[in-house]
């Protein structure tokens, strides 16, 4: 379970579309052990092909496999058919993206925040492979948008300071 902390408040997986949609929904499925849900399975096969959706969701759960046992830190994931994402769900979402986007830089980026260290070839290409499968079947993963939090409003009074002082 995660701590409310870790969703993100602003973004649902509705607002980010179909591609993100099915990449999270094939990553959490992936994460929680359910690979072998006929109902994932089917619905690769049905946006793949019969041939591919298999080979895709493989490597989703490549990816999974991958970034739980490699990483040096737990990813905080919602539980599948969750509409509201994790900050780490979001920085793969971004990963895969910035793949779509040619952006190495961006994509290794978040494989560094996900991993707690630097990513090698294989989490590379895994995230490569899966955003041009995505790709090459019309779908586009979208990353949530960043938000800055509000700023605190400053105090129009005088502030005060609690100081301890020690005795010498």
């Amino acid at each position: 379970m995660t701590s409310s902390s870790s969703i993100v408040a602003t973004s649902t997986l509705v607002d980010l579309g179909s591609g993100s949609q099915l990449a999270l929904f094939g990553f959490r499925a992936c994460a929680f052990g359910q690979a072998k849900c006929c109902c994932l399975l089917k619905t690769f096969k049905d946006v793949f092909g019969e041939e591919s959706g298999g080979r895709v969701l493989g490597k989703f759960l490549d990816l999974a496999r991958a970034l739980g046992h490699d990483g040096r830190r737990k990813l905080k994931l919602a539980a599948p058919g969750c509409i509201r994402l994790t900050h780490d769900e979001a920085s793969v979402l971004s990963a895969l993206s910035a793949a779509q986007h040619g952006d190495e830089s961006l994509r290794d980026a978040h494989l560094t925040w996900l991993l707690a260290r630097t990513p090698d070839a294989e989490h590379q290409d895994l995230v490569d492979w899966i955003s041009m499968a995505m790709g090459g079947h019309g779908l586009t993963v979208t990353p949530p948008e960043a938000v800055a939090e509000e700023p605190c409003e400053t105090p129009k009074g005088p502030t005060l300071v609690s100081v301890n002082v020690g005795h010498a």
